[in-house]
C-alpha cells in the first residue's frame, strides 16, 4: 500500500497542526497523530483523543497561522 498523505511536508510544518472541521468557523483541535497510509488521524479534544478521517477536515492551520486546504496535503497532489 502507497502512502496516501505526503509526510515530509505535513512534518516540516510549524507544530501545533490546528483542524477546522466542516461547518465550524474557527480551529478548535490540535492534531495528535496521521497515519500516512490510510488518512486516520487522532486529534486533541480537550485532553481526550478523539478518532476522525482527514476528509471530515476542511482546512489545516499550523503554528505560524498559514491556512491550508486538505487537498495539498495528499500524494498525489500536483501544484
Amino acid at each position: 500500500m502507497t502512502d496516501l498523505l505526503r509526510m515530509d511536508f505535513i512534518n516540516s510544518l510549524p507544530q501545533p497542526l490546528m483542524i477546522r472541521r466542516w461547518g465550524r468557523e474557527s480551529f478548535d483541535w490540535p492534531v495528535e497523530t496521521i497515519c500516512p497510509e490510510t488518512g486516520l488521524m487522532r486529534i486533541d479534544v480537550c485532553g481526550m483523543l478523539d478518532r476522525l478521517h482527514i476528509d471530515d477536515v476542511a482546512q489545516f492551520k499550523d503554528g505560524d497561522g498559514n491556512i491550508y486546504d486538505v487537498e495539498v496535503f495528499y500524494s498525489d497532489y500536483e501544484e
